[in-house]
């Protein structure tokens, strides 16, 4: 059984043997000789192969050559029965970036080692076109969007939101993806990162902008790199971004208006923004408020004037604010303003006036006046209508008053009763009317009629009043200055006994010292001769000087000894007898009214008052520069000896006052308060009008005062006759 098997299994073996000898085995395969390329794309293409031999086989396949690298095939390994007809793919997958041509063996192998070779030449180009177009801007993103191309840069408005579309075009027969990126700021950005288009397809993405609170000019960098050969696309893209939408409101800030006055105020609009525009006004204020021209059109950096009136009716008061505001048509969201603030006052209060005066008087049937003091006590400038309600012999001026706020001013009514008028009490209204508002007074006139006797007298004391007052005044002033006159001729008499005595002092002293000198003089002339008559010189030199200062000094104390018996008191009552004779003289030959004479001296002060100060303000400088030029004489002169010097110290316990320092800080520092008093107050240039103007005046009174006081100083005959 086992033989049997085993011969069996011979046989067939043999038999195998024999028919795989006479099988025959062979195959073809067959391609492009040239296949063109695209780098990094993972393109494939295919190789066709045949068994033509008479037994199945399985094929193996490999590469070799410069591109072997980026080579697999698909299928690596397959199988063929006789006669039959099969392909495999070559996938090329190279690097990005190549060009040129590259050659490949592709080996196709049996099972049994029958191997072939197809040799190829891998022809690689840039085949990866695609393009970046720019489009037009986009205000709002719907679902389907326009493309219109727009070249150059754009222009942007200020706290915006847009977007600018970009087109991208795959120009190639084959899918592709692209990665973007953009350079931009922060306020910029893409609405996507990357987009995969397939053959010949486009596609749109979007650069988004956020302008608020961006103002400037930009340059941004579009870069796109697609997935497949890895090609770079850029793009600059320019973006100046404007405030398109800026007005500027130029109004006044505040001001005072009366009720019932009709007053303009200039508002200025200014277009800032980049774009032309339709400008409305509307106003945030009261009923008596309006503006003209309330809708307008500016293009940029243009400007325009327009006018805000306001007319408050006459009892309207209080504190208003007024606000103007601009809007622009296309962008009413956006609202620019500016304010004024109106104080209003009602038009009594305005130009008020407070009239203060007598609310009774009293008249003798005689011509007489009573003067109405008349105070602004509003806040503007008024002229006042000046009119009286009450009988014809009653008048008043001025008819017209001009007053600023808080000044006042003088009316002057006069009584004028005829003597057909009764005897009883008259009422007087006295009106002052200014812009439509009146203010009145009321005022009683009692007339009255007085005795013979009692009228005599009065009139005998009214014309001879002013005497009896100058009498009473000269009889007080010499009562009140009798003792002080005599105090000051105790105390000029005592500093001139103690100067007597300081001066005896000095000159035994100085004696003393001539005794010593001459004793020295004895002693050196034994010595040296030569010497002594260098002292001698000396001394001679010496005693020049010291007579030239005794001289000075009995000058000096001649003048204090004429101003110690010059009778004061004797020169005022000469003085005061003088003005009461003028005053009689020009009384009695109607130079002038004694009457008024109060009134002549008073409205001498208000009228002249600036004038009479700055006359006073001369002498008083001009004294105070005579006393500084004593001073630097003194102080210039040569100093006595040293002995002398201290025994006239201890003699005399004080100097001169005008010798002594704080007296000099005490005139100084006064000017000094002055000049920055007038500088402070800008009246050098009024003082210097003034002083020009009337130049001529100040030059006579310089004169004046000169020769008043040479007299004083060198003329000793008046004195005497003063005195006398």
């Amino acid at each position: 059984m086992n033989t049997k098997k085993l011969l069996f299994s011979l046989f067939l073996l043999l038999f195998l043997l024999i028919n795989i000898v006479n099988a025959k085995e062979d195959f073809t395969a067959s391609s492009s000789r040239s296949v063109e390329l695209c780098p990094c794309s993972n393109q494939a293409y295919s190789v066709n192969v045949q068994n033509t031999g008479s037994v199945q086989n399985s094929y193996t396949v490999l590469a070799s050559g410069g591109a072997a690298e980026w080579i697999t095939f698909n299928p690596s390994k397959f199988v063929l029965n006789p006669g039959q007809k099969g392909s495999f793919f070559v996938i090329v997958n190279s690097v990005c970036n190549i060009e040129g041509d590259y050659d490949i063996e592709i080996f196709i192998t049996t099972n049994n080692g029958l191997t072939k070779v197809v040799k190829q030449v891998l022809e690689f180009s840039q085949c990866y076109d695609y393009t970046l177009d720019q489009g037009k801007v986009v205000e709002e993103v719907k679902e389907s969007l326009s493309f219109l191309q727009y070249d150059g840069s754009y222009s942007l408005c200020k706290n915006e939101q847009k977007s600018i579309p970009i087109l991208i075009v795959n120009n190639e027969n084959f899918e592709n993806g692209y990665k973007l990126f953009l350079d931009a700021p922060e306020w910029t950005g893409l609405n996507v990162n990357s987009i995969s288009l397939g053959a010949k397809k486009s596609g749109i993405f979007l650069i988004n902008f956020d302008t608020t609170d961006v103002e400037g000019e930009y340059n941004f960098k579009l870069n796109a790199i697609s997935e497949l050969g890895k090609v770079q696309r850029k793009k600059n893209i320019e973006v100046n971004v404007q405030d398109c939408y800026a007005l500027e409101l130029d109004l006044k800030e505040e001001d005072i208006v009366c009720g019932g006055e009709d007053k303009d105020y200039e508002v200025i609009v200014k277009n800032l923004g980049a774009l032309e525009q339709n400008i409305k006004l509307e106003l945030d204020a009261p009923e008596w408020v309006n503006v003209e021209n309330a809708s307008i059109y500016l293009g940029s950096e243009q400007e325009k004037t327009l006018t805000l009136n306001a007319n408050p009716e006459d009892d309207i008061s209080g504190n208003f604010f007024v606000t103007v505001n601009a809007i622009i048509e296309d962008k009413p969201e956006l609202e620019f303003s500016d304010r004024i603030k109106l104080d209003v006052t009602s038009k009594f209060e305005c130009y008020k006036a407070n009239i203060n005066t007598k609310t009774s008087v009293t008249n003798f049937y005689s011509q007489d006046f009573f003067s109405a003091k008349v105070k602004n006590n509003g806040i503007k400038k008024a002229a006042y209508d000046v009119s009286l309600e009450g009988p014809s012999w009653i008048s008043a001026s001025p008819e017209t008053l001009e007053l600023n706020p808080g000044q006042t001013g003088n009316l002057n009514l006069i009584v004028n009763p005829g003597t057909d008028v009764n005897q009883e009490t008259y009422g007087i209204k006295i009106n002052l009317e200014s812009n439509g508002a009146v203010y009145s007074k009321d005022v009683d006139i009692v007339l009255r009629k007085e005795s013979e006797f009692v009228k005599k007298l009065k009139t005998t004391l009214k014309k001879y009043r002013y005497y009896i007052y100058l009498l009473i005044l000269i009889i007080i002033l010499i009562i009140i200055l009798r003792k002080p006159i005599m105090r000051i001729k105790n105390k000029v008499k005592k500093d001139y006994e103690k100067y007597k005595v300081k001066t005896e002092r000095l000159r035994a002293l100085k004696l003393a010292r001539k005794e010593r000198e001459e004793e020295k003089k004895k002693k050196k002339e034994l010595e040296e001769k030569k010497k002594r008559e260098l002292e001698e010189k000396r001394k001679e030199q010496e005693k020049t000087r010291k007579k030239e200062l005794e001289r000075k000094k009995e000058k000096r104390i001649k003048k204090k000894d004429i101003f110690k018996k010059l009778p004061i008191g004797k020169v005022l009552i000469y003085v005061a007898l003088l003005i009461a004779s003028i005053i009689f003289i020009g009384h009695e030959n109607k130079l002038f009214n004694a009457k008024y004479l109060h009134i002549y001296i008073r409205n001498l002060f208000y009228g002249y008052l600036y004038y009479i100060l700055i006359g006073v303000g001369v002498v008083i400088v001009l004294f105070l520069l005579v006393l500084l030029y004593n001073y630097i004489s003194k102080k210039g002169k040569k100093k006595v000896k040293r002995e002398a010097k201290k025994a006239e110290k201890k003699a005399k316990k004080g100097k001169e006052w005008y010798n002594k320092p704080s007296y000099v800080i005490a005139i100084f520092i006064p000017i000094m308060i002055l000049l920055a008093a007038l500088a402070y107050l800008n009246l050098f240039d009024d003082i210097k009008d003034f002083v020009i103007l009337y130049s001529y005046y100040f030059g006579l009174g310089i004169v004046i005062l000169v020769i008043i006081i040479l007299l004083i100083r060198f003329y000793k005959p008046l004195f005497k006759f003063l005195r006398e």
